[in-house]
């Protein structure tokens, strides 16, 4: 092979005797002509010149290969076609490409003319004409005037009587008034009401729990799964328990019965999910939205939610850093307590003691002094019911910013105030609780002093 050699469709020529031509009979395809012939005039060589093809290198037209005439396109393997002009349809299971004018129409191998048709469309592996035909999810269809909407394969209009398309199924000889639920179930919102999978009786009072209705008055939902509401009852995952008997301990949503274990309510501690062993043989470690738990270990101390011998790392705001040298003491590491989750306060802290709830808006750090701005800052005496919201923005400082935890910006937390400072103390993290105010109130509503409002805001 020559360099004056080049690929034309599936054949090569020489362009010192050759020029490569584009013939339409008995179907599109690219061959080598003599010079002589018509279509080697230069005018229509310019506009069907390839690029160049290095030598030794032979060229496939395929649908992954770029190597097609300027102003093609790939159709399929071994085929390119021009998308202004003309349109093509793929073989889906040889994946060989047939290219066809417009005014052509290509369907199971056979092509065929469409005189003063101009326009075709492909549905599937099929070309149609959209004029008398219509193309519903990969099936066609005879066009009927005015059906001109799909549901699934089947056509239908939208002032057709009778008929409701719901989850792409269209529904004959439908009542007035149903609708289409989220779920895609047919229902009569007067007389009825959807509860995921489920159609209900329409109950008034009654609400959705789960795939069953309930009654708010005297049920509770808790996760799907109703429950009797008794006393102070409050959910725990998909169970329902009274916090305030000191029988039972929740833990991120897991409920334990302490009257099994001997335990008391006050010294029970959870670490995410997981109730601590009574003693000091475990240590949790907590990060944001990661609580570990470890046998403990004389030496060793919580880093975030890693346990790490003190002696070997160093830690600041939850971030390990190596030791130069091994050191036989945990100085400069000694991390504060952990953010215990709401049900781990203790109700004398969280009931009797002025304490102050807000959301992170942003943290900074100056000589490992952290600065933290608070939105919606409220200081709350849980046992007086009373709340007063602070200015916003609220103004924190931390005066040991390696020693305390990480904070997330967005997050709401519990702090009490160091006296005769102006600095905190973080206690705990309400991550889990999408209204931390009215569970703090809930919790210390047995301790309301007599003749004194429940709650009241300044």
């Amino acid at each position: 092979m020559s360099i004056h050699h080049q690929c034309c469709g599936d054949n090569q020529f020489d362009q010192q005797s050759h020029c490569c031509c584009l013939v339409s009979q008995p179907s599109y395809k690219l061959i080598p002509e003599p010079l002589n012939a018509s279509c080697c005039a230069p005018a229509i060589q310019k506009a069907l010149q390839p690029p160049p093809v290095q030598t030794g290198q032979p060229r496939r037209i395929s649908q992954r290969s770029t190597n097609c005439m300027p102003g093609e396109k790939p159709c399929g393997q071994g085929s390119c076609f021009n998308p202004t002009t003309e349109r093509c349809c793929v073989n889906p299971t040889s994946r060989q490409g047939q290219r066809y004018s417009r005014d052509q129409t290509y369907s199971e191998g056979t092509l065929s003319h469409t005189p003063g048709h101009h326009h075709g469309a492909s549905c599937g592996s099929q070309v149609y004409n959209p004029d008398i035909k219509i193309c519903c999810s990969g099936k066609l269809s005879n066009r009927v005037l005015g059906k001109n909407l799909c549901c699934g394969t089947t056509p239908y209009g939208v002032e057709d009587r009778g008929v409701l398309c719901c989850n792409q199924t269209l529904h004959h000889v439908v009542e007035n008034g149903y609708q289409c639920s989220p779920g895609g179930h047919l229902y009569l919102p007067s007389r009825e009401m959807v509860c995921g999978s489920h159609v209900h009786l329409n109950d008034p009072g009654k609400h959705c729990c789960g795939e069953e209705t309930y009654d708010p008055q005297d049920e509770i939902c808790c996760n799907g799964h109703k429950h009797h509401m008794l006393g102070n009852v409050s959910c725990c995952g998909g169970k329902a328990y009274d916090p305030s008997s000191g029988q039972m301990k929740c833990c991120a949503g897991t409920l334990y019965n302490l009257q099994v274990q001997d335990r008391i309510s006050e010294e029970a501690q959870c670490c995410g999910s997981v109730l601590m062993e009574a003693g000091s043989i475990q240590t949790c470690c907590s990060a944001p939205g990661l609580d570990l738990l470890y046998p403990t270990q004389p030496g060793f101390t919580c880093c975030g939610h890693r346990y790490p011998n003190a002696s070997l790392w160093s830690c600041c705001a939850g971030v390990l850093h190596p030791r130069p040298e091994p050191h036989n003491t945990s100085k400069n590491m000694i991390p504060g307590p952990r953010l215990l989750p709401l049900g781990g306060l203790k109700t004398e802290v969280l009931c009797h003691t002025e304490v102050l709830l807000g959301t992170v808006e942003s943290v900074s750090v100056k000589m490992n002094e952290r600065s933290i701005v608070m939105l919606n800052t409220m200081s709350v005496q849980a046992s007086r019911g009373h709340v007063n919201a602070l200015p916003s923005p609220h103004y924190v400082t931390l005066p040991n910013h390696c020693s305390s935890p990480e904070l997330v910006p967005g997050n709401t937390y519990i702090w009490v105030k160091i006296p005769f400072s102006d600095t905190i103390r973080l206690i705990s993290d309400l991550l889990d609780h999408s209204s931390p105010l009215h569970s703090i109130l809930s919790r210390c509503s047995t301790f309301f002093l007599p003749r004194e409002k429940p709650y009241t805001m300044f």
